[in-house]
């Protein structure tokens, strides 16, 4: 690798195998969710507090930290999109599969008043969470930022909702 390659969290010219053993090291030590510290590297490595700051500043571990979490953030960040879109997809195809089912239902069967019932009931929801799903996903494309999570509490909240409402119609009537 030529020196124009180097990524700031590659061993950089001039740096030892230690420092570059410790670097690695400093670096890791936010992987398991704790801090970054010299004073737990130097008792985890049995090397003196004074050595690595000598390296942490003469190799800039900081910038080269900063680098690396960015570059970490942003994959994740990126993976993280991918998953959402997946999910979405996965939630449009459940939806627009219950609707089908109760849609072939209705061709098909001799349906009583309380199977008619249920089989419309399909369709409504099935309706209800694939345009709850879309919407999500399009207020997620314009700049509200909803996790996995988020986005499948949100659907089912206003699904949720509006079945209680129309409930609370139905018992008025």
């Amino acid at each position: 690798m030529s020196y124009d390659d180097l990524r700031p969290w590659d061993r950089q010219p001039r740096e030892t195998e230690k420092a570059y053993a410790a670097f690695k090291a400093y670096l890791d030590m936010s992987a398991d969710g704790g801090e970054r510290n010299l004073s737990e590297l130097a008792r985890r490595l049995s090397k003196s507090r004074q050595l690595l700051t000598g390296w942490k500043s003469r190799h800039h571990w900081g910038d080269r930290c900063l680098a690396w979490d960015k570059t970490v953030m942003e994959a994740e960040r990126k993976a993280a999109i991918k998953e959402r879109k997946k999910m979405v997809k996965r939630h449009i195809g459940v939806a627009m599969a219950l609707q089908s089912k109760a849609v072939e239902a209705l061709k098909h069967a001799d349906v009583d008043e309380a199977g008619l019932k249920d089989i419309v009931t399909m369709i409504v929801q099935g309706v209800k969470i694939e345009r709850l799903t879309r919407d999500a996903a399009e207020q997620e494309q314009t700049g509200e930022k909803l996790g996995s999570a988020d986005l499948l509490a949100k659907v089912l909240e206003k699904v949720w909702k509006t079945q209680d409402e129309e409930a609370a119609d139905n018992e008025q009537h």
